[in-house]
């Protein structure tokens, strides 16, 4: 997969001369001997919006666990390129590292925690988190989602796709990040689900200023939504 941003299609005022919050850099992601990505090249601009589209084993997901710190669990490394936050190189840091500078992450498959409670699991998200205001950011995942309010009590595992998908949301939220990674967020979900889902992020980047990196195979449900 080799991607380049186009900041001449973007829309409002995001092409300004501002330093992007995220920068990616000729990257290359391989797993031992076999390559999954290489030359990726592309910017998330502070509260911005960017899409990376493609079918299943372009090497999307991969470019997600390089930004976040998770390819050594699955085996696989960053082996060119850099990845900067902020104008900073976070090539090679811990997962918790990563969290605790400002990016969280909404992965494939959603990944809750099925035994645990729904204010359990959105707890779990802000284990890694250095800033004050757990509580008031607990209140407006709440706010934003009004279900995960009404079954704050009850076992994830008996939610439906579509809940946990927005408990997954939630509980990336309660990071406080500045970034969110957004790894197929619409898969396996009904039109209306996905439509109120991307809504509901439409509010976080407009009222909290967060910038989205969104992983999508949906090409209409992505390039309504992003900037880039």
């Amino acid at each position: 997969m080799s991607v380049a941003t186009d900041p001449a299609g973007a829309r409002g005022d995001l092409g300004d001369a501002r330093a992007p919050l995220l920068a990616v850099d000729n990257v290359e992601v391989r797993y031992g001997v076999s390559l999954a990505v290489r030359g990726v090249s592309f910017e998330v601009p502070v509260h911005g919006a960017v899409a990376l589209l493609g079918p299943n084993g372009a090497g999307k997901t991969s470019l997600i666990r390089a930004i976040s710190g998770l390819l050594d669990v699955h085996h696989g490394a960053v082996r060119e390129g850099d990845i900067r936050l902020d104008g900073r190189s976070i090539r090679g840091w811990r997962a918790d590292r990563i969290v605790s500078s400002g990016v969280g992450q909404v992965p494939e498959g959603r990944l809750i925690f099925g035994q645990l409670s729904v204010e359990e699991n959105l707890r779990v998200g802000a284990a890694a988190r250095k800033t004050a205001g757990v509580e008031e950011t607990l209140q407006q995942v709440y706010e934003l989602f009004p279900v995960l309010g009404e079954r704050r009590s009850r076992q994830s595992g008996w939610l439906s796709g579509g809940e946990q998908q927005m408990l997954a949301i939630g509980r990336g939220l309660m990071a406080a990040p500045r970034l969110l990674l957004l790894d197929e967020v619409s898969l396996g979900l009904a039109p209306k689900v996905i439509e109120d889902i991307f809504s509901r992020l439409r509010e976080v980047r407009d009222e909290l200023g967060t910038s989205m990196l969104l992983v999508e195979q949906n090409a209409r449900v992505a390039l309504g939504f992003a900037d880039y």
